[in-house]
């Protein structure tokens, strides 16, 4: 069982969660951000910190980019700001980054856990997570209720800046073999276009391998989705050099999309990774719907699933089990 203590982080309230192999920090005044999440065993910090002493304070709504741009956001119910489609919401705009990575939310401590909720500023739902440290993992169990009469179209994302080193290996389910581009930029080229993983040869005839990260550069960043649903509920980055794992795992029936955010430095300087387990894909609502990877919460509907990371050291896995076990 984890311990549960409060603390600061660069002045900001934080939540810390405690066990004989992990160490997390959350922060419930700014989305229930992870902020910090330490490997005891290694000494690893897993998660990207900015170097900044100050803590940059956002307002509902802000580009995320403004933000304290580290840790790991939750994103719900989009991930790039876009404009909702459908009645009775038509119009209304969705945040970059989603509604609640912003804002307060309530805390309610329990035996080893620690459950944080937040209700929709713009749209009538209920979203809660409650964490706990499990062994060698951090454990978060996700509920999303429509509060409304009407369907609610939503993107719900994990967005874990993990720190990147050169030649991190990303293994993915068997089977995962295409990829679409979700964002424009110097790797992959323009929205849309479509590669073999974990080699994806460029329209130029260059080929990048997918499954490696590069050194660190000033130019490069790259944002993919797998073109078909998950064909098992987990993914792993390898760190060679320190051997270590950190997996994540999930049910594939409630998330069964699986995406990657990979800033080689050319986004801000940044040098991280970020697999992205979703519910939907490709980063906006309306895009979703457009590529016909999209979700919905039905009038009343309340929705659950779970997220594990797993960290440990070790030779490289095989795969996850359903419960977060490396398998080898």
């Amino acid at each position: 069982m984890s311990s549960i203590t409060r603390g600061a982080f660069k002045g900001e309230a934080a939540l810390v969660l405690e066990n004989e192999s992990l160490r997390a920090l959350i922060l419930p005044e700014w989305g229930a951000k992870t902020i910090s999440l330490i490997h005891r065993a290694s000494g690893t910090e897993t998660l990207w910190q900015n170097s900044s002493p100050t803590f940059a304070r956002t307002g509902y709504g802000d580009p995320y980019g403004n933000g304290e741009f580290a840790g790991f956001d939750e994103m719900f119910p989009t991930i790039s700001r876009c404009f909702y489609e459908s009645a009775p919401w038509a119009g209304a705009e969705v945040p970059d980054h989603g509604e609640v990575w912003t804002v307060p939310w309530e805390v309610t401590e329990g035996q080893g856990d620690v459950t944080l909720a937040v209700r929709g500023v713009r749209f009538p739902y209920r979203f809660q997570k409650t964490v706990a440290l499990q062994g060698e993992k951090l454990v978060a169990r996700y509920a999303a209720e429509n509060l409304s009469e009407h369907p609610l179209d939503f993107i719900w994302a994990a967005h874990p800046l993990f720190n990147a080193t050169e030649g991190m290996k990303f293994l993915v389910p068997r089977g995962m073999r295409r990829i679409i581009n979700a964002v424009p930029g110097p790797v992959l080229g323009g929205y849309g276009g479509k590669f073999d993983f974990p080699v994806a040869r460029r329209d130029d005839g260059t080929s990048v391998r997918l499954d490696r990260v590069p050194a660190q550069n000033t130019t490069g960043y790259q944002k993919y989705w797998f073109e078909q649903k998950v064909t098992a509920g987990w993914c792993i980055l390898h760190d060679q050099d320190r051997r270590l794992n950190i997996g994540m795992s999930f049910p594939p029936e409630q998330v069964p999309w699986l995406g990657m955010w990979l800033n080689e430095g050319g986004f801000a300087g940044q040098y991280n990774i970020a697999p992205e387990p979703a519910t939907a894909a490709m980063d906006r609502i309306d895009f979703s719907k457009m590529w016909e990877m999209g979700s919905v919460l039905k009038p009343g509907e309340r929705r659950e699933w779970h997220l594990a990371i797993s960290i440990a050291e070790g030779k490289e896995p095989s795969a996850m089990s359903p419960s977060g076990d490396f398998l080898r």
